[in-house]
């Protein structure tokens, strides 16, 4: 991936999105309401059948049945596109934030630079979270937000661990050396 805005020597580290179990969940979800009306509609039409039946055109149960896919499909589309399109880049100087609103619009921010950052830390919760390894990851630092919280990542470990790693490269503590020049 590249990104058109990178500072002087400033290199991608690691892409993050949020775990595939979080996608799956939503489009569960999704399947779950889309078949509802369809385990009703027998029901209703079972209850209509036993008073005075109602004189509805054949193609009405069609049309509404068609209208319902197409609004279950675009909700699985628009979930879809903010699951792929929601990422964080490390790079090696800072952490953008890419944020999908929608279907065209998308904010894209500096969360903080990695030289401002005091601590990592990783939190993996419930079962399905552990199991799987996806959780959140909270960052403390120095700037005027004090805490960045990225939910629902894949491998917050691993991303911790890069984030520490790119840190100590590029920004080492007082008197461990100088960080490299831009273009090294």
């Amino acid at each position: 991936m590249t990104l058109k805005n990178l500072r002087d020597g400033e290199k991608i580290v690691l892409v993050v999105r949020k775990h595939w179990f979080v996608l799956f969940r939503d489009v569960f979800g999704l399947a779950i309401i889309f078949l509802v009306p369809f385990f009703l509609l027998p029901l209703f039409v079972g209850s209509l059948a036993q008073g005075n039946p109602l004189d509805v055109p054949a193609g009405l149960g069609f049309f509404f049945a068609s209208f319902w896919t197409l609004i279950i499909w675009n909700l699985l589309f628009a979930r879809w596109t903010d699951y792929y399109y929601d990422l964080w880049i490390i790079t090696s100087q800072r952490v953008i934030d890419v944020e999908q609103k929608g279907f065209f619009h998308r904010d894209v921010a500096t969360l903080f630079n990695l030289n401002y950052v005091q601590d990592v830390t990783t939190v993996l919760t419930g079962i399905f979270g552990n199991l799987l390894g996806f959780g959140k990851l909270q960052v403390q630092t120095a700037a005027s937000k004090d805490e960045f919280v990225m939910h629902d990542i894949a491998d917050p470990v691993r991303v911790e661990h890069e984030i520490r790693e790119a840190q100590r490269k590029y920004y080492p503590a007082p008197g461990q050396g100088e960080p490299p020049l831009p273009g090294e």
